[in-house]
């Protein structure tokens, strides 16, 4: 319910801005607003989902979300709505968003088993991506209905449900702690990042998804231009496009479930990455709307199975009380990344045109795919178990207490992906484009 609130918020408040501005650079700016404060917040928030209670920094961040949001149709009943405080809103909703998902990602592992982090995740995915098509739709059907500011009262009911459904979850969000998370913010922070950095296999995750962010979000700031100016189709065919990613984002959770446990996630993440090579040069070259709802298509279908194994793979590898530091770095950095693709995207765009640059992103992402069969991350066997190895060979009774954690999540992963008969478990174990149209690689 939280994310189907998020989604019709995102429909809303941009449309009540252009209402109210009549301006689509407004439209823009609200999506930045909303990002730069979610991209701030994210490490301190990880630090307090590592060292709080990760149901009760929800149920915080819901509660926040619900007042901001309802705060703005009581004001334009009073008729004191400005444009500031919408503005205000929506800076604040960001840094709610932000401390809301690193409990978010922290706490699967605590509510189910890890051998059913993989159906876990996929399930959430489709949840998620069933609410970004059904909020906006629903939303736009809505503000016909009943006004912008009072689909808003809507809205906030949302996060109200989701205070109520997290309060009849009866496990615990977080695993039991004799020496919970403590010390400076800024230490926390530091030894979240150098976990992230030190351990091989999230390194190799991070990197992937920051250098797959940047490409998709370049190849999303021009894909509509291309559409419209290059292949002169009409709205109505744009649109078609654009539906294509929102039916293969939900059709790929729901498969993302019933791929069986026994395939390792490595080769499910090279498959989906393999997969995702071709749209990219069918935007570049088809001339055909249906060809390219197509290719949108196999988009989303591969992207939510890329970041199903993905996000399964980081839970099932870092200890929990680095997981919610750890996450959100690893968000900070990987979608971080997307303005600046953005940016490269749109400025190049206009030099060199949208065909070239949507082949560049496809080029970009068959380098990423080639290079990662020279890295641990799509490869299965024992040679893949002496190479994560890395740094974090020393033993826990050796190492600092950010070395242990290491080395006994590089020990657990080294299980996960080579599926070594050696760990009987490996076999059960958990293994996981919107502007123009993005779905964030996690």
């Amino acid at each position: 319910m939280s994310e189907f609130g998020s989604a019709v918020t995102g429909f809303a408040l941009p449309w009540l801005l252009l209402k109210l501005t009549g301006s689509a650079m407004q439209m823009g700016l609200a999506f930045a607003v909303m990002m730069v404060p979610y991209l701030l917040v994210s490490l301190p928030a990880g630090v307090y989902a590592d060292r709080w209670n990760r149901k009760s920094l929800m149920m915080i961040a819901d509660a926040g979300r619900l007042l901001l949001i309802l705060s703005i149709p009581i004001a334009h009943a009073l008729g004191r709505l400005s444009l500031g405080q919408i503005y205000v809103v929506l800076i604040f909703m960001g840094a709610c968003n932000a401390l809301f998902d690193a409990a978010y990602v922290a706490c699967l592992p605590n509510i189910v088993a890890k051998e059913q982090l993989r159906q876990a995740n996929a399930g959430l995915q489709s949840g998620v991506s069933t609410s970004q098509i059904m909020g906006p739709a629903l939303a736009g059907v809505l503000v016909g209905w009943l006004g912008t500011t009072n689909t808003l009262y809507i809205d906030s009911a949302s996060f109200a449900v989701s205070i109520l459904s997290l309060l009849y979850i009866r496990r615990p969000f977080s695993a039991n702690r004799d020496h919970p998370s403590q010390g400076r913010m800024f230490v926390q922070i530091a030894e979240g990042l150098r976990f992230v950095w030190g351990h091989r296999l999230v390194r190799l995750i991070s990197l992937f998804t920051m250098t797959l962010n940047i490409a998709s979000s370049a190849a999303s700031a021009v894909l509509m231009y291309h559409m419209e100016r290059d292949l002169h189709f009409s709205a109505q065919w744009v649109g078609l496009v654009m539906a294509g990613m929102s039916v293969g984002t939900v059709l790929g959770s729901i498969v993302a479930g019933l791929i069986p446990d026994k395939i390792p996630m490595g080769k499910i993440m090279a498959a989906s990455l393999a997969v995702q090579v071709i749209p990219m040069f069918v935007f570049a070259f088809a001339p055909w709307a249906v060809a390219l709802a197509v290719a949108n298509f196999l988009l989303g279908f591969t992207g939510v199975n890329w970041n199903v194994q993905s996000v399964s793979l980081r839970q099932s590898v870092i200890p929990d009380r680095l997981l919610g530091r750890a996450s959100s770095a690893i968000r900070l950095v990987a979608w971080g990344a997307m303005p600046f693709g953005s940016a490269v995207g749109g400025g190049l765009g206009q030099l060199i045109g949208a065909p070239t640059v949507l082949a560049s992103a496809g080029l970009v992402q068959a380098g990423s795919f080639i290079a990662g069969f020279f890295t641990p991350l799509f490869h299965t066997g024992p040679q893949t178990a002496l190479s994560h190895a890395g740094p974090t060979q020393a033993s826990p009774t050796q190492a600092g207490p950010m070395q242990a954690g290491s080395t006994q999540a590089g020990q657990q992963s080294e299980s996960l992906i080579t599926g070594s008969p050696e760990h009987p478990s490996a076999n059960t174990s958990a293994t996981l484009f919107e502007g123009g149209q993005t779905l964030p690689y996690d």
